[in-house]
């Protein structure tokens, strides 16, 4: 089961992370999202635990417990929206009814608006 942890410390490592689940089953991975150009926290993680239940019994017990100073909100993590279970980006309604993808590849022609007109009218 996965979980989010919001209001972490800026500080936290994700060793004393997987340390604070640790009691409530085994812990599969402990992450914390940092900032890409800064290598700062982000002030939330992850942490995956072995069973659903361990995961239930975790968050009931840590939701809203302090940890190094701030209270933490713990809670079951949702798939992000418009991403894939694979990372990659998802596919919104509009692409969803019209097949989506790059017309160009699929060898038709995209109207730019910069299209030649031949020279003639009415044509």
């Amino acid at each position: 089961m996965n979980i989010h942890i919001g209001n972490l410390p800026k500080t936290a490592k994700k060793e004393a992370l997987a340390r604070l689940f640790d009691p409530y089953g085994k812990v599969v991975t402990a992450t914390i999202a940092r900032d890409k150009k800064t290598g700062n926290s982000r002030g939330f993680g992850y942490v995956e635990m072995s069973t659903r239940h361990e995961g239930e019994e975790a968050i009931a017990d840590l939701n809203d417990r302090e940890f190094e100073g701030q209270k933490l909100h713990v809670s079951e993590a949702q798939e992000r929206k418009g991403k894939s279970a694979s990372g990659g980006k998802g596919r919104n309604q509009f692409d969803q009814q019209r097949g989506g993808g790059n017309f160009q590849a699929r060898g038709g022609a995209r109207n730019t608006g910069s299209m030649r007109r031949s020279g003639r009218r009415g044509a």
